[in-house]
């Protein structure tokens, strides 16, 4: 792939990145908006699908940029924002990993994933958490429990619902780029040849 193409390829990932991280940050708004419980969140099916299209490194980036923007949109910002960031991150990250062991997903299987990554980020947000505040690793997995329930049965079923088009329509942006490209020039040459 030529140097042109490199880059035309960067940025449709770098489009597709903010993209999905507003459109992940925006879904958990309206969310909230509509009265959503603690923990419902409509970010793992974005950051899981781009990472899945894009690959690892974007997907680290839109996680962290999708928490971050979703913080920002509920005005909740604060300490906790560069941790809870970091993580959705290293869920995008996990999730890059995992499209290069396996190139076609069912439903179930996103949805099975989303799960997988729901409890790796609940895992890494408790562990980081809960010794900042003082609390013991017993309590910090007491606690965690019914946030971890909620969390993991919307992400679930979210990604069971969203992902697969998302993922579809990530990869189609993407295939756009990697189309095969005629010359234009070429045309009106080989018709020439044939007359």
């Amino acid at each position: 792939m030529g140097g042109i193409e490199e880059v035309a390829v960067m940025r449709k990932r770098v489009e597709l990145l903010f993209t999905a991280g507003v459109a992940a940050a925006g879904s958990c708004a309206l969310l909230k908006a509509a009265g959503a419980p603690p923990n419902v969140e409509a970010i793992m099916p974005f950051v899981m699908t781009l990472g899945l299209a894009a690959g690892p490194a974007y997907g680290l980036a839109n996680g962290v940029f999708a928490r971050a923007l979703f913080d920002a949109y509920q005005g909740w910002t604060g300490w906790w924002t560069p941790l809870t960031s970091a993580s959705y991150g290293l869920v995008g990250l996990a999730a890059g990993f995992a499209y290069s062991r396996k190139k076609k997903w069912s439903r179930a299987e996103l949805a099975a994933l989303g799960a997988g990554l729901t409890i790796l980020y609940d895992a890494v947000t408790m562990l980081a958490f809960g010794p900042l505040m003082g609390y013991s690793l017993a309590a910090s997995v007491a606690g965690q429990i019914p946030f971890t329930i909620s969390h993991l049965l919307s992400s679930t079923v979210l990604c069971f619902v969203l992902a697969p088009t998302l993922l579809e329509l990530f990869n189609a942006h993407l295939q756009a780029t990697r189309a095969p490209r005629t010359h234009p020039v070429a045309v009106p040459v080989a018709a020439r040849e044939r007359a």
